[in-house]
């Protein structure tokens, strides 16, 4: 497994504060760098690929979650997006998004491995404070890709899972930190965007399986509340589960079936 570990650094940088800035911030919630997250993620999802790969009737099975997809559509999309991150890395116009796509002799795993390894390459080689555009004006540099890659990862990994009929265990802090992403970036884009209306109420989620504040979306007078094990909240921001009445009341019920995702 590709994992970047503080000794390695020097040898890639070659620059001691850079090791130490690395080191520091680039820790995610569960305790781990975000580099050795994404690594276990991109690896868990090629692992669904070559599995699925022994049937090609499996490589087209529907993904519950994207209408009119397949197992194979989901790999490219998500080869995809770890190819268009590390265009945005080297200074490329985030407007223009690849197409690429496996050769007919190359297998989808490996190639979306291949795509996935250049990912972790070049988000280590640019450190966590490399300036590059991103989805918020306020988190311009390389660690908000980190982040953002390895959610993306993270949801598209439940859904390759879910669409073969297997679980997925997920950590409850990272989850959570999925809704938080939900809140610091893509509810605001969205709203930004218009292509939806501010919450009437917000939403306060909290998190039965850990001692962590609750998560506020929303900036309106009113707050109703949502509860549940953290990766569940995770699923249902991304319409990935269906509401439970255990997650709340109806007002919760009705402001969840907004989009507060892409």
């Amino acid at each position: 497994m590709f994992s970047l570990r503080e000794k390695d650094l020097p040898h890639i940088t070659g620059n001691a504060q850079r090791v130490e800035l690395y080191a520091r911030d680039v820790i995610c919630p569960t305790g781990r760098p975000w580099i050795d997250e994404l690594a276990a993620a991109t690896e868990q999802f090629a692992a669904v690929l070559v599995s699925a790969e022994r049937n090609s009737a499996v490589l087209a099975s529907p993904v519950q979650a994207c209408p009119g997809w397949d197992l194979r559509d989901l790999a490219v999309h998500l080869g995809r997006t770890h190819r268009w991150t590390v265009g945005i890395l080297e200074g490329a116009d985030p407007r223009q998004r690849p197409q690429n796509q496996p050769e007919p002799e190359h297998l989808l795993s490996e190639w979306y491995a291949a795509e996935a390894e250049t990912l972790r390459k070049e988000l280590a080689l640019a450190g966590p404070d490399a300036a590059c555009w991103t989805l918020v004006e306020d988190q311009r540099t390389a660690l908000f890709w980190q982040r953002r890659q390895v959610h993306e990862t993270l949801i598209h990994l439940w859904d390759a899972r879910h669409a073969l009929g297997q679980r997925l265990q997920m950590d409850p802090a990272l989850s959570f930190d999925g809704v938080a992403e939900v809140r610091d970036v893509m509810y605001p884009r969205m709203v930004r965007a218009e292509r939806v209306a501010p919450l009437q109420k917000n939403l306060a989620f909290s998190a039965t399986d850990l001692d962590a504040e609750p998560i506020v979306i929303g900036d309106a007078e009113q707050t109703v509340e949502v509860h549940g094990p953290a990766p569940e909240l995770l699923l249902l921001v991304w319409h990935r589960v269906p509401w439970r009445p255990t997650y709340g009341d109806h007002d919760a019920a009705e402001l969840i079936t907004q989009s507060l995702v892409p």
